[in-house]
């Protein structure tokens, strides 16, 4: 009976370490890609059909620097992977296009490094993994992305939609075009800055809407709405058909 029990154990730490090993070897290939571009004032950046995380820096200028490592289990599947990066009309262009292949199961890992000047109008979509952005200035259209999303400003006239997972967003200013969340599945954070004057208002909402905030609170204004004042008002949060729970609190650097 000893003999076979200390025999079961060999086999399930020998399939373990085996695990282990496939796992460590499956993503061997690898390829790195490093541009530079001038971007005009406002232009557009435009990110879509990433596999993988999404970090962009703001800086000054008008120089965007890209950075981009691919990872794979063949060179075959990063060749039939391809990257689309360049300008259009000024405007900068980064995605991924699996073309030809048919026959084969091409499963292409990235991560995506950008710093952009922060007056140019943001536009992230699909993008499956993390994705963390700085405080741009411009414009915001982030849809159909699955991962967790922290956004280190509201930027302007921006539209969150149709993403999964957590939303984090800090608000130190928001301009009279507001902000607008609809269609994401996952918890929303809102942190709020000091003396900033906000109203938020929640609608066709799934999951408990609260406030850390001292003195605000969210008023129940239908089945499934919600509204809140913070100071005296002012631009509009608007959070609408979105399913988790909804905080809001004060900002933190």
């Amino acid at each position: 009976m000893k003999n076979s029990a200390i025999k079961k154990t060999c086999a399930v730490l020998a399939l373990i370490l085996g695990a282990s090993s496939v796992w460590a070897t499956v993503y061997q290939e690898r390829d790195e890609t490093n541009r530079s571009f001038t971007l005009p004032a406002k232009a557009r950046v435009d990110v879509s059909a990433i596999s993988g995380s999404l970090d962009i820096k703001v800086i000054d200028g008008d120089t965007a620097t890209v950075r981009i490592e691919r990872t794979a289990r063949s060179r075959a599947e990063l060749d039939c992977n391809k990257l689309v990066l360049g300008q259009v009309i000024g405007n900068l262009v980064i995605k991924s296009e699996t073309v030809g292949c048919e026959n084969m199961l091409v499963q292409v890992k990235y991560r995506v490094l950008l710093s952009v000047p922060r007056s140019v109008n943001l536009s992230v979509h699909g993008i499956s993994g993390p994705l963390n952005i700085g405080e741009i200035e411009g414009a915001l259209r982030i849809s159909g992305n699955s991962g967790d999303i922290n956004l280190a400003q509201s930027g302007s006239g921006s539209i969150i939609s149709g993403n999964s997972g957590t939303t984090t967003i800090k608000i130190r200013q928001l301009d009279p075009g507001g902000l607008e969340l609809s269609g994401n599945s996952g918890a929303i954070k809102l942190h709020i800055a000091d003396e900033l004057n906000v109203d938020v208002k929640v609608s066709r909402h799934s999951g408990p809407a609260s406030s850390e905030l001292p003195n605000v609170k969210f008023n129940k204004t239908g089945a499934d709405d919600y509204s809140a004042r913070i100071g005296s008002g002012g631009p509009t949060i608007n959070v609408e058909g979105n399913s988790g729970s909804i905080l809001v609190s004060r900002y933190r650097e």
